[in-house]
């Protein structure tokens, strides 16, 4: 066992090197990185996957067909209730079962997923983020031996991801990061003496769960240690919560981009343009409802190809996400792409009986320039009614603030519509710990089915 820890330590090792420095190299350099990863994982699924064994058989395809990112798209696009029916049919026969890593997805789309990862890509995982690290590592002012309390619900991704690596590899004392861990099931209070016992450089959670405790350290001037920096994943943090953070508080706030399917697909820069792409490791399109790619500007729905998990390979897999790709070159000199920040998911995308479709950003939209409402939630019940929970600042005007979100909401929704406002202390999360800001008819009845 010490031996394969060591090896695992070793294999990070390796892997580190030059990843701060990546994301600067010319944009060819990367695509060759990317298109050498692509031939690797093509080859190497065709030869050890079941799924793909028969699939390049039936649909006549040769691993060699696979040059660069683009030929991905020559494969069936795999839906999240493929691997929801037999995982296993995904799994590498290469990789022994009981070396895998599975992660349960919190199921906030519906039923469950389970992925499962080798040891060798979550290494190699760990060590890509050393691409958002040396950004916190700057503002902290060491590289090393800071500490980091994350703010989780019990069993979940990331606590287990670090566990496995705990468990498997080798590290100096003294030169890694220390951390801690708190539940994100623990009521503020608890949290606030936590912070201030442990004083953390980095403070992490999920953004929905930054908005309840930045909400109750404003709403009750509760003395607390400041961390360096804060920085959220998992859902969403609301415009106005994320100004407060910043301005207020004097912290600066990033996030990174990653799903159970996908552990490393993007992160935030100083410039806060938005989520620099890895796309030598996690080649993404963005495309509309017939699947095809959509041009630079234009909002469609994620799907992505794993190129670093050889446990469980998932190439051309529909993520449920809807983003944009900007067109712009961030100024910070990194060549890596921009997305923007995750605008909802498929499963939020509003429903009507006469055929009208309503994104999700259209309802964001509505709520972007509310300073006073720190979290939202619009839920459809049925065709015309709708149901609004709002959590907000404690000097909010709540009648101003309740008519003008239902005259906001009703331009979006269209008349006829019956909205009920709801002012709330908390708004519900999944099993899971996440907050779902919109939740269609589709998304509820989904999540009624599988309670």
């Amino acid at each position: 066992m010490p031996l394969s820890r060591l090896r695992w330590a070793a294999h990070f090792a390796w892997h580190l090197r030059g990843q701060s420095a990546f994301p600067f190299l010319p944009l060819a350099v990367v695509q060759r990185r990317q298109a050498e990863r692509v031939r690797r994982m093509a080859a190497y699924a065709c030869r050890t996957v079941p799924y793909y064994r028969e699939t390049f058989r039936r649909l006549g395809l040769d691993p060699a067909d696979f040059r660069d990112a683009g030929d991905l798209a020559r494969l069936p696009v795999l839906e999240r209730e493929a691997i929801q029916r037999d995982p296993e049919y995904f799994c590498s026969d290469a990789v022994p079962r009981g070396d895998l890593l599975r992660i349960t997805s919190g199921g906030s789309c519906g039923a469950p997923r389970l992925v499962l990862h080798d040891p060798r890509g979550v290494f190699e995982n760990a060590a890509h983020g050393e691409r958002e690290r040396s950004i916190w590592t700057a503002i902290i002012g060491r590289a090393a031996a800071y500490r980091e309390l994350t703010i989780a619900p019990p069993h979940s991704t990331t606590l287990k991801v670090q566990q496995y690596c705990r468990e498997r590899g080798l590290y100096p004392r003294g030169v890694g990061i220390e951390r801690q861990y708190a539940s994100l099931l623990d009521p503020p209070e608890t949290t606030v003496q936590h912070i201030n016992a442990f004083k953390p450089h980095v403070l992490h959670s999920y953004g929905s769960h930054l908005a309840i405790l930045f909400g109750h350290l404003d709403r009750t001037g509760a003395s607390f240690h400041r961390p360096a920096l804060v920085s959220y994943t998992a859902d969403n943090l609301s415009a106005p919560v994320r100004a407060m953070i910043e301005q207020r508080f004097g912290i600066p706030v990033f996030t990174t981009y990653q799903a159970v399917e996908a552990f490393k697909i993007g992160f935030e820069c100083e410039r806060h343009c938005g989520l620099h792409l890895n796309i030598d490791l996690y080649p993404l399109r963005v495309v509309d409802g017939a699947d095809r790619d959509l041009p630079r500007g234009r909002s469609g729905e994620v799907i992505v190809s794993n190129l670093v998990n050889r446990g469980m390979v998932l190439l051309n897999y529909r993520l449920g996400d809807i983003v944009t790709l900007l067109p712009d070159r961030c100024g910070c000199g990194r060549s890596l792409p921009l997305l923007s920040y995750p605008e909802g998911r498929t499963d939020d995308l509003l429903e009507f009986a006469s055929g009208r479709i309503v994104h999700p950003q259209a309802i964001r939209s509505s709520f972007n320039e509310e300073r006073s409402i720190w979290e939202y939630q619009v839920e459809q019940l049925t065709d015309t009614h709708f149901r609004v929970a709002l959590l907000t600042a404690p000097a909010c005007d709540a009648q101003a603030t309740r008519q003008r979100v239902v005259d906001k909401l009703a331009k979006v929704l269209g008349s006829g519509v019956h909205i009920d406002i709801e002012f709330v202390d908390t708004i519900d999360r999944t099993v899971g710990g996440k907050f779902a800001p919109v939740i269609s008819r589709r998304a509820r009845q989904r999540r009624m089915a599988g309670r």
